[in-house]
């Protein structure tokens, strides 16, 4: 199963304090980032959700110095921040048997998803590979969730972004 979560981005963006000196953001995925980064996004979250009212407090909870929750709290955002009103392009491994396809677009509709676009190749071993790009401007849940729901239905064997 493929999900997103931690520190995210997806393409070159220019100015801001929250870049390194090389202006990049990257994808990441959350086993490789370390205990620091995780517990500053733990932090950052239990702020957001008001699990915790003060810094002092959510860093406690985690278990992290505030100092290492200050140096590295304007460089960790859910990919969702990034996403929120953008077309993202998804790419799929499919097996090939009827509906598969019927109830990812299903899902899409049911999370107020846009299809732009869906290429398909011609299935070859019992499987297709698709993209389809998705307008995400009317979209209540996160990108997380919906990614999390896409890969639950039956036929989906692989799932992940390829961009914005």
């Amino acid at each position: 199963m493929y999900s997103i979560h931690g520190l995210m981005s997806i393409k070159q963006r220019h100015g801001g304090g929250m870049m390194g000196e090389d202006g990049k953001l990257y994808i990441v995925r959350e086993e490789i980032l370390s205990d620091s980064i995780k517990k500053t996004i733990k932090v950052k979250e239990l702020l957001e959700s008001g699990k915790a009212k003060t810094i002092n407090e959510a860093v406690k909870q985690v278990g992290i110095s505030r100092s290492a929750f200050y140096k590295y709290r304007d460089y960790v955002f859910p990919f969702s921040k990034f996403s929120k009103g953008k077309i993202i392009t998804f790419s799929m491994v499919l097996e090939h048997m009827p509906g598969v396809l019927s109830s990812i677009l299903d899902v899409v509709a049911k999370e107020r998803g846009n299809v732009v676009t869906i290429n398909q190749s011609i299935p070859s071993m019992g499987v297709a590979s698709v993209t389809i790009s998705i307008d995400t401007q009317y979209m209540e849940t996160s990108i997380e969730d919906f990614i999390e729901e896409l890969s639950k239905q039956p036929g989906v064997r692989k799932i992940e972004v390829l961009g914005e």
